[in-house]
């Protein structure tokens, strides 16, 4: 009896072996699970880093391209001295950036463009506004700073210079910028990294369309820039091209009608009205279309031949072609040949 009671409780209990084996297994699962956990924590935190940086970006761009959409330029009369026009449109890259390599365009520009009415009547006040976009050095010592300067005054003469990054009207508007530049389209199809109203090749001249180029700082270069380049994370590159609707205005001519006729008999030999199909957009006529129905049946455009230089177009630039063709049929073809060119509604002659 005694035997067999010894052999019983001896079965009843764990051996050294199987308490070890079911802590090894324990804290193989534990592992596995912490490890787990903190993957899913790693993830989830970098998708909502890049979902911050990418809303951060757009913001940026969408400021930007609203400020460029609305240029005006008033052209030079021919008489008059070029130091005493002050309507300027200068984009010129200062601090020699480049981005994976290659050469990137201006780092700031100088436009004037139509601003909001004004909302005071005390004074009279004009709704144009001088604007500057700038890349500065960052004072943190990570990548850029982006800043903007605004002047509700037009000056009295030729203005070239950019404001100190110290001005009272210049407003940081990013920190931890890793690139910034802009790009130019010219009535000649090509594109160009830098833009000047004020001299003899562009003057009073607009570009056709602008390539806005924007990254940031990636979140953990802010933290640690030694450990940020010792994983060589490569910042997202983000872009958008803006189509400039308000060609350059020639007051001399909008003050004589004659001679703005004349001029553009002379000068604009196919408009808008002239060179796109309406009948393969469903348009039907010209003065039966209106802004969205040119905007929609051009929209093949960016998976089509939309650019002549194989460059997507926008939404935005197909609606600001419509508006265009909707309100001002005439306006001369030429200068957005370079980009409509190849799309099945432009007519053969005007390719």
């Amino acid at each position: 009896m005694r035997s067999t009671t010894r052999d019983a409780h001896r079965r009843a209990g764990f051996t050294l072996i199987e308490v070890l084996a079911v802590l090894f297994l324990t804290a193989l699962l534990v592992g596995t699970a912490i490890g787990f956990y903190i993957d899913l924590s790693n993830h989830s935190q970098k998708a909502t880093d890049t979902t911050r940086e990418v809303r951060r970006a757009t913001t940026l761009i969408d400021r930007i391209a609203s400020d460029v959409e609305r240029t005006v330029l008033v052209k030079k009369p021919d008489d008059m001295d070029p130091l005493a026009n002050p309507w300027i449109f200068l984009a010129e890259p200062r601090l020699g950036q480049s981005f994976r390599g290659t050469a990137s365009g201006s780092d700031r520009i100088k436009f004037m463009m139509r601003s909001d009415p004004p909302r005071s009547n005390d004074q009279p006040m004009s709704d144009l506004t001088t604007v500057t976009y700038s890349l500065e050095h960052s004072q943190s010592g990570v990548g850029f700073e982006l800043r903007r300067w605004s002047s509700p005054r037009m000056p009295d003469h030729l203005d070239r210079d950019f404001p100190r990054p110290d001005d009272p009207a210049s407003l940081l508007l990013a920190d931890g910028v890793a690139h910034f530049a802009m790009r130019f389209l010219n009535d000649s199809g090509e594109w160009v990294d830098h833009w000047d109203s004020s001299q003899l090749v562009d003057t009073s001249e607009l570009p056709v369309q602008v390539e806005i180029e924007l990254a940031l700082v990636p979140p953990n270069a802010n933290v640690d820039p030694s450990a940020a380049q010792a994983a060589e994370v490569e910042p997202l590159l983000y872009a958008r091209r803006v189509l400039l609707p308000m060609r350059p205005l020639d007051m001399v001519a909008l003050l004589d009608p004659d001679q703005l006729n004349e001029g553009a008999d002379q000068n604009c030999k196919q408009t808008l009205a002239d060179c796109i199909d309406w009948t393969k957009v469903g348009g039907g006529n010209t003065g039966g279309i209106g802004a969205g129905g040119v905007g929609g049946a051009l929209g093949g455009g960016q998976n089509g031949g939309g650019g002549g230089q194989g460059a997507p177009v926008s939404a935005a630039d197909l609606q600001a072609l419509g508006d265009l063709v909707a309100n001002a049929p005439h306006i001369c073809w030429d200068q957005y040949r370079a980009l409509y060119r190849n799309h099945p509604a432009v007519k053969p002659q005007c390719r």
